[in-house]
């Protein structure tokens, strides 16, 4: 909603300034429209079963338009559940490629944000609303949703864009020759300009829209045109301009018979009133406008009313009539947390006080006065407080024992709401104790279910590797054999993962010392070398790899201590092979297989292999982002620093 309009103001002759309170016009109709809806659809007890029925339709256009004309009607009386089925209509015109109304919709939906007071919320529908709308070629919903814009942005005090906006909506308005969209746009130009205090500019485009309304006819509209010139008239301290436009709306208004629209013109007449000293026609309309806001329930109005009624009161010096009104503008200020007001109602507190002879609550309400201020008194003003000090110091006694009273039911009434705290507390205690126990119950089953994944992997790759050993028993080419061989031993190596996995506590991670130690005792078995002719010797730091980690890195180790068990001991000679895997200063994975072997150049057997083992290394390690180092000389050692890692 579009921020309210700067406050008049009022000079009481001989004394400070005065401010009446008066709401922006466009927050007001936008409101009157919502009560006169409530008020008919509260005849209507039918639209939770009508929702029902339009969820059994089938999905089409039909269903569209009903769940479009459902979420308007709950517009007036329920915004979160409009915004609801405005939802369910667009994710409908989605699947129904409806792109006509798709951004109707989606400026429906921005329009109920507005409302709601989500102002981002708002803006992101209205600029998907303008892509559908510009596809479209759709020039009039254009303009309606540039207005829409011009809200936002007013509310949000972008007062430059929401001119702009306005402008845009006006420029294809008259475009398209639509006098009634022209008005209503040279309107809300009017009414930023109020925003900004730019008096006459503002009266200037109002009555641009109040002569064309005028023309065609369009009584609502020309009331809220009649509203808005009369408040500006008002600003620029032409009284009888101003009363005759708010003379003419009102009647307007009293013609088309809306309370909450009558009760609107009634609280901007008394303003004009006011300005004009007619205390007691001021106070008429004042009263019956309060009247009307509290029949229909339009507390924004009720609240500007009861403190205009008892200011009116204070300046015809009837300070017992005036002190309940602002006793209740006191109360609803403070219940707002619209602390701008405070100093003024404190102030004619104070002056009421003093004219009914409470001397000790004026000079209370008066020093508050002066506290919020945060201002010098006047010479006068001193003066007053001396004498209100010294009545209030008379008073002092009487004053303390009813404050122990009140002291006394202020404690029991902190007991009562610390007894409230403890049993909320106790409920909520039980609901998260409750809350905790299925969550602790539905992650035991998740672990189980993941648990049961990788127990299920690793049967399969255990099949895998079996099939592959009992095909080598057919194979009589040593070169086949030996890659079925090292095929089994890599199957061997991603079954060890998925078998630490479902046996550990950790379903993310890997345990390498222990696997590494298992993956070693299994490459031993499978060439034969478990007599310790060869042995595997370990130098590894606590580590837990994720699985993306530790499969590809398996793997390397597994080709690296596979080619030191093929090649580096020959004709039965005994050797040391050595496994390290670190995390080194600067934070990478370092791993390091070496052996005291024949090397490179003794290695005979090397010359009728292929390179298949190698390449699997170069490919894995460029995945963690490592590359290999080779050192040949008295044996052969591989050292590989990874950088793309994930330990756990």
């Amino acid at each position: 909603m579009p921020k309210a309009k700067a406050t008049d103001k009022w000079t009481k002759p001989g004394a400070r300034k005065y401010k009446p309170l008066a709401m922006n016009k466009k927050t007001f109709y936008l409101l009157s429209f919502m009560c006169a809806m409530q008020c008919a659809l509260a005849q209507n007890p039918s639209l939770e079963s009508l929702a029902a029925t339009v969820q059994s339709l089938p999905n089409d256009t039909a269903k569209l338009r009903q769940l479009d004309d459902l979420a308007n009607h709950y517009g007036a009386v329920d915004l979160k559940q409009s915004l609801v089925f405005h939802h369910r209509a667009h994710v409908l015109a989605k699947q129904l490629d409806a792109t006509e109304w798709l951004p109707k919709i989606e400026m429906s939906i921005g329009r109920t944000n507005a409302n709601l007071s989500r102002p981002d919320s708002a803006l992101h529908w209205f600029r998907l609303a303008q892509q559908g709308f510009e596809a479209n070629g759709d020039q009039k919903g254009l303009a309606n949703l540039f207005t829409k814009f011009r809200w936002v942005h007013n509310y949000l005090g972008e007062y430059e864009k929401a001119l702009e906006y306005a402008f845009k909506a006006l420029a294809i308005y008259q475009a398209l020759k639509d006098e009634p969209g022209a008005a209503i746009a040279y309107s809300y130009i009017g009414e930023i300009l109020y925003s900004q205090q730019k008096y006459q500019a503002s009266a200037d485009y109002a009555q641009n829209g109040y002569d064309i309304q005028k023309r065609l006819g369009l009584k609502d509209d020309l009331a809220y045109s009649c509203q808005n010139l009369g408040d500006a008239w008002l600003q620029i301290k032409d009284y009888d301009k101003a009363l005759a436009f708010q003379n003419e709306g009102l009647a307007l208004r009293r013609a088309l018979k809306n309370d909450v629209d009558i009760a609107l013109s009634l609280n901007s007449r008394g303003n004009v009133l006011k300005y004009m000293k007619r205390y007691p026609e001021a106070l008429a309309d004042y009263q019956e406008s309060l009247r009307l806001a509290r029949q229909t329930s339009f507390q924004p109005l009720v609240s500007t009313c009861v403190s205009n009624t008892g200011h009116v009161y204070s300046l015809l010096k009837q300070y017992r009539e005036a002190l309940p009104y602002h006793l209740e503008t006191r109360q609803r200020l403070l219940e707002t947390g619209e602390m701008f007001d405070v100093p003024e109602n404190c102030h004619l507190l104070a002056e009421a006080y003093a004219g009914i002879g409470k001397y000790d609550s004026a000079y209370h309400f008066q020093k508050l006065h002066s506290e919020i201020k945060d201002s010098l008194l006047t010479e006068e003003t001193s003066a007053r407080m001396s004498e209100l000090q010294t009545k209030y110091e008379t008073a002092q006694k009487e004053a303390k024992i009813a404050m122990q009273a009140e002291k006394l039911n202020e404690q029991r009434i902190v007991i009562w709401a610390i007894v409230a705290v403890l049993v909320v507390a106790l409920i909520a205690g039980t609901l998260l104790w409750r809350l905790s126990n299925q969550l602790r119950k539905r992650n035991e089953e998740k672990e189980f279910l993941i648990k049961e994944i990788h127990h299920r992997v690793k049967n399969n790759l255990q099949v895998l590797s079996s099939l592959l050993h009992l095909q080598s028993r057919h194979i009589k080419d040593e070169t086949a054999l030996d890659a079925v061989r090292e095929g089994q031993n890599r199957v061997d190596a991603m079954g060890l993962i998925h078998q630490k996995l479902y046996m550990g506590d950790n379903l993310a991670a890997v345990e390498m010392r222990d696997y590494l130690h298992n993956l070693g005792d299994t490459l031993l078995d499978s060439f034969g070398m478990d007599d310790d002719r060869v042995k595997i010797i370990y130098h590894l730091q606590p580590l837990h790899l994720d699985v993306d980690t530790a499969i590809p890195l398996g793997l390397i180790i597994n080709e690296l201590v596979t080619n030191s068990l093929k090649y580096a001991f020959p004709d039965g000679r005994q050797g040391i092979i050595e496994l390290s895997l670190w995390k080194n200063e600067t934070g990478q994975l370092c791993l390091k297989v070496a052996d005291n072997g024949v090397g490179k150049s003794g290695a005979l057997q090397l010359k009728g292999s292929t390179s298949f083992g190698t390449n699997l290394v170069e490919i894995l390690s460029k995945k963690l982002k490592g590359k290999p180092e080779v050192t040949d000389g008295q044996g052969y050692s591989t050292l590989i620093k990874f950088e793309n890692y994930k330990s756990v």
